[in-house]
């Protein structure tokens, strides 16, 4: 299975069709969309674009805080999103992180996670699963998407960041070393928190934020205020 490119309005996104066939919203938006801020009428069009009622938009803090949305709840800051609210858009922001959506789709509940270095040392995904199952949801159906970010093509790092992910167990796949350049392949370390805590079925989409011809905005190829969003909601 594969992802496609769609168009709705002013909305440039990528998504899973046999996903969105489940019921289940979703989509890893391109730089080509209107502010990440979801203010005002633009907040508006986005929850008509998409029949949605509600959204959650949280502050970021490249840490592991992974919140429940039901009953009205609307956390304020954090990095990952789990849905159980119909008709409410869980949204992070991105701009060389890694966004991973988490979907079971004959249960109803789904998760977004924003997956910075530091999040993702700190195994944000496993915990989210690991909040999931404890909620309900059978670990080997969840779905995990994981959208564009940088790749290892681009993503040199510093030996403090590769001595931190090496203390975290992490293996030799997610930091290579090449002529004396380091690097960090950041979904491979997210595949290894979710497979170990049980997530057998992970798609990726395959676009790097820095090298795919300005397609996403990029931290790290000088734009540091610019993001663009990703959502999963359910119906």
């Amino acid at each position: 299975m594969k992802f496609e490119l769609r168009k709705k309005g002013d909305w440039s996104y990528y998504y899973m069709p046999w996903l969105e066939q489940r019921g289940i919203a979703h989509g890893f938006f391109t730089g080509l969309t209107p502010s990440h801020r979801m203010e005002g009428q633009q907040r508006q069009d986005f929850l008509d674009a998409f029949s949605l009622r509600d959204l959650v938009i949280m502050a970021q803090e490249h840490g592991d805080r992974v919140h429940v949305v039901e009953k009205g709840e609307r956390p304020t800051s954090g990095d990952g999103i789990i849905l159980r609210e119909k008709g409410v858009a869980g949204i992070i922001k991105t701009a060389d992180c890694l966004p991973v959506i988490l979907a079971e789709p004959d249960h109803p509940m789904v998760a977004v996670v924003h997956a910075g270095w530091r999040g993702t040392a700190l195994r944000i995904v496993g915990k989210a699963v690991a909040r999931m199952a404890e909620l309900g949801v059978e670990r080997k159906k969840i779905v995990a998407l994981l959208g564009p970010a940088i790749g290892p093509c681009c993503y040199e790092i510093q030996k403090d960041v590769r001595d931190i992910f090496i203390r975290e167990g992490f293996s030799s796949r997610v930091v290579r070393e090449e002529k004396g350049r380091l690097t960090l392949d950041i979904k491979e370390a997210n595949r290894e928190a979710l497979g170990a805590e049980g997530v057998e079925t992970i798609f990726d989409a395959g676009l790097c934020t820095l090298c795919t011809g300005g397609l996403f905005h990029s931290f790290r190829g000088g734009e540091p205020d610019k993001r663009q969003i990703n959502f999963v909601s359910l119906p």
